[in-house]
Parts: C-alpha cells; structure tokens; sequence
C-alpha cells in the first residue's frame, strides 16, 4: 500500500491499518450497529502475557458521592498538600478553593470572561518548585491565549503575571490544559484555533505541547533552541500526565473521527491536519489509541494513577481507563457511560481515589470516585 494510500485525511474512513475496524466503521451508519471499539496500541501487536498491559485487568471503580455540587463550568482541578482544591471556572474567569464545605473565590481572571466558545479559565497548576509559591493559570484573553503566574498565600491569589503570550485563540481549539512535569517544568498542551496549518508551522504556538521553565524560560534541552515547543501536529490537546516511567502522555480531540490518546516524544510530529489517529504514516508517530467516533469520547482532562491512564469524556459522557505498560497502551474500559453527563476534568486524590469534574447543564459537580482492586 502506497504512503498517500495509508494517509488518514481528517474526515477519512476508520483507521487503514486495520480492515477489521474498518468494517465497523461502515456498519455503524446502521441503527441496529454496535459502536466501534478504541483501537490501542496492543491490538496489533503479538499476543501478549497476562501481565501485559493489554490484558490485565484494571481496578473497579465506583461513585462514593460528590466533592463538591452546584458549580458553573468547571474546567480544572488542582488538589492541594492539605487536601484542599483549586477549581478554575471557565465562563466566570473564578478561581475557587474548596476544603470539605467551605468554598471561596480566592481570584478572578476578568480579562478571562471576554472569551467566547470554548475559550475563558482553563488549565491549572501548581509548582513545588516556583518560590514564591504560585498558581498557573492558562486562559483566553481578548488578544490571545496565554499562561499567567499568580502569587499562592493564605490571604488568597496576587496578580497575575504573564509568563508566556501569543498562543492562537478562537472561538474553538484553545488547548488549555497545564501540568507541571516530574522536570519542574510547564507543559501546556494548546490547539490550532481553527487554523489547521498551525499545527505544522514550528514558528507558530498553536497545535503544540509547549515546554518553558516556572519562571516562563525556555529549557536549553528543548527540541528547538531557544522555542517553547515540545511536539506538534497537535489538533487540540486536552489533558497531560506522566507515568511512573516519567513519559508524557496526551489527550486530544480529533474531527468527527479519530480522537487520540498519545505518548509523547520530544520533537514528534503528530499528524494534523495531515493525518488523524494511527495510519502508519513513516512521517508521523501514531497514537497509542484511537476512538473512531468522537461521540464516545472527545477526551478531556487525565490522570494517571499506578500505571493506569483515567480520561474524562466529553461527548462519550464516560470515563475511560487506559492501563499502560512499557510505553504502550493497553485496552481501554469505559464506565458510567451517560451517568453524570460530561466529564471535563480527572484529578488524583487522597487514598488513590479520584476527583471527576462534570459540566451537566444546570448544576456541575465534582464526583469522587474509588478505586478498588482489580476484579
């Protein structure tokens, strides 16, 4: 099969690679269809053992009640050293700290409120190793995109400062999400604001995973001297984790096809708008997994917990759990499908449970979650 054979334009057919899932893409126009299965990473690989992270068993799960209720729009989670959250409001431009029944807005983002779409207060993050202590706080200003550093005291949140400016916004594919990695440095994951070229243009910061120091430095072991980005041929990146090997992995919404779940390399090229999902593509790296329909899961903000990748799905209203082994992407599981409406955020918390932010119309709430033994 030719290179141009194998490419996966954005609004394709299902993944080439394998005719199998190919077939079920066409069969699910039918009513009586069954929705196509994520295609991972270990499903074209040998058989593999037990232990191996495309067939072991991962923990059940289980809702033990609501953190928190009566929210707007929350985008981000933040859990503190004393068990408190730090809660990003996207319409609102609120920054809200939350310990078991007292809730405050400790700062408000004005500049944020001016967004429109899926622009506002998104991502947030929090360094040990910034002095001061900080917040960061990545949101849609009237001019652009950008990250900003807010002094963290007890007395609340002190002005921001920008620390780095110029990403592309839009009404839609804003990137937003920010993680501080096992490095002490800033990822932000960003989108192509609706300009698919973006993506591939190294002089531009839309469609990247983006890499700068605390203080808004650029690393000297970047991939390119002197730039902030990582990786690109991202369409719109909407959640980043490690694993305990310290690899970087990354959500990402695709077209009405292929959203990704990817590991992610320094300096790797992605695909978009070339490609979409896991074409084998020599130009290209692939994603680790692959939703044909974005209806099942439009993947927001991850957590990784023992090795086991836990996703929030947007459109799928579920919450996915990937289990990862070795740089490689086991089967996902999804559950509560349809039970708490969309899931935007997924955060660690105490005891290895997890914190779920929703977006259900009329009163968001975030859910705590067990994680029990496998089963």
């Amino acid at each position: 099969m030719s290179a141009a054979a194998r490419r996966r334009p954005d609004r394709s057919p299902a993944r080439a690679i394998l005719p199998a899932l190919a077939l079920l893409v066409l069969t699910a126009c039918s009513p009586e269809a069954a929705e196509p299965e994520p295609v991972f990473a270990g499903a074209s690989a040998a058989p593999a053992p037990v232990a191996d992270a495309s067939s072991a068993v991962p923990p059940a799960l289980s809702y033990e009640g609501d953190a928190v209720s009566g929210l707007g729009l929350p985008w981000s989670i933040v859990v503190l050293d004393d068990g408190s959250l730090l809660v990003s409001e996207r319409d609102t431009g609120e920054i809200r700290r939350i310990n078991g029944t007292t809730r405050e807005v400790i700062g408000t983002i004005a500049d944020a409120t001016a967004a429109a779409g899926e622009g506002g207060l998104l991502g947030l993050a929090v360094a040990d190793s910034a002095d001061p202590a900080a917040l960061y706080a990545y949101y849609t200003s009237a001019m652009d995109n950008r990250v900003v550093r807010l002094p963290l005291g007890d007395g609340g949140l002190g002005a921001p400062e920008p620390i780095l400016t110029g990403i592309p916004k839009a009404d839609i594919h804003n990137g937003g999400r920010i993680a501080v990695g096992p490095d002490g440095h800033l990822y932000i994951g960003t989108g192509d604001a609706g300009v698919r070229p973006n993506a591939q243009d190294p002089g531009n910061l839309g469609g990247k995973i983006l890499r700068i120091t605390v203080d808004g430095d650029i690393p000297a072991d970047n991939p390119i001297p002197g730039s902030p980005v990582y990786s690109l041929g991202h369409r719109n990146v909407q959640g980043l984790a490690w694993d305990s090997a310290g690899s970087l992995w990354a959500t990402e919404f695709g077209p009405e096809i292929d959203d990704e779940l990817n590991l992610v390399q320094p300096g790797g090229n992605y695909g978009w708008p070339e490609v979409t999902g896991a074409p084998g593509d020599s130009r290209f790296l692939d994603a680790q997994v692959v939703w044909p329909l974005t209806a099942s899961s439009s993947p927001s903000g991850m957590t990784i917990l023992d090795d086991i990748a836990y996703i929030g799905g947007l459109r799928g209203q579920r919450l996915w759990q990937v289990p990862l082994e070795g740089g490689t992407a086991g089967e996902p599981v999804s559950h509560f499908d349809g039970s708490y409406g969309r899931l935007r955020d997924v955060a660690g918390a105490e005891g290895g449970s997890l914190l779920v932010a929703t977006n259900e119309p009329g009163g968001a709430r975030i859910l705590r979650i067990a994680v029990g033994p496998s089963g």
